[in-house]
């Protein structure tokens, strides 16, 4: 399934063929409903040019379908080592209300970056750590794993579907040597477990949410 652009939230203040500083701009994606009507997300991201810097804050919300009122239940901000920051709704799982989500980060003017997956269970108004994934491969290889990792949506049975790739240190073109990912995979995570299952060659996932257009 390709991503829809509509349900990313990610925005700079720079200009992308330029580099060139061209003010604070904002970003909202579109909002994504259950597939049984019972809740309702969207994510914005806001980018604030100060002088020559730009600091992004991003935020997601949910709201119960028979509510009007929508509440952050994610707020993200800012730091020294990453100043820009965005998220991305993947999905909403086929039963059950748990939100697949991937919480960026990246330094501007630098290719300093990496990406969190993440769940939000709206039931329980519980969002798993940043590390959680990564923590579950780590487990399931028996010692401290780095990868590269993409949520890609739900498999049928509501487990979530990552890809995962090789681990690159910065300039270097090998894997790095705790990278226990050596070529393109495909998981299903249980984030309950928390565990990890490597599935047959590729996954093709569909999206079980609804895009309010």
């Amino acid at each position: 399934m390709s991503r829809d652009k509509s349900l990313s939230a990610a925005v700079s203040c720079y200009d992308a063929s330029t580099g060139s500083l061209i003010g604070s701009r904002s970003s909202r994606t579109s909002i994504l409903v259950s597939p049984d009507g019972g809740f309702r997300a969207y994510a914005e991201s806001d980018a604030v040019a100060t002088g020559p810097e730009c600091r992004n804050t991003s935020r997601l919300f949910v709201a119960p379908q028979n509510s009007q009122g929508f509440r952050i239940v994610l707020a993200v901000e800012p730091s020294s080592q990453a100043s820009g920051n965005g998220i991305d709704i993947i999905d909403w799982s086929p039963t059950g209300h748990h939100l697949l989500l991937a919480q960026g980060f990246w330094q501007y003017g630098s290719d300093v970056g990496r990406s969190s997956v993440r769940i939000y269970d709206a039931d329980s108004d519980r969002l798993s750590s940043e590390g959680l994934v990564d923590e579950a491969f780590s487990q399931h290889v028996g010692k401290k794993c780095a990868a590269t990792f993409e949520p890609l949506g739900f498999s049928r049975n509501g487990k979530a579907v990552v890809k995962a790739e090789p681990y690159f240190d910065y300039g270097e073109d090998k894997a790095a040597e705790d990278s226990c990912v050596r070529r393109e995979s495909f998981w299903l995570v249980d984030f309950a477990i928390p565990a990890v299952h490597q599935l047959a060659g590729r996954y093709k996932t569909r999206q079980f949410g609804n895009v309010a257009r």
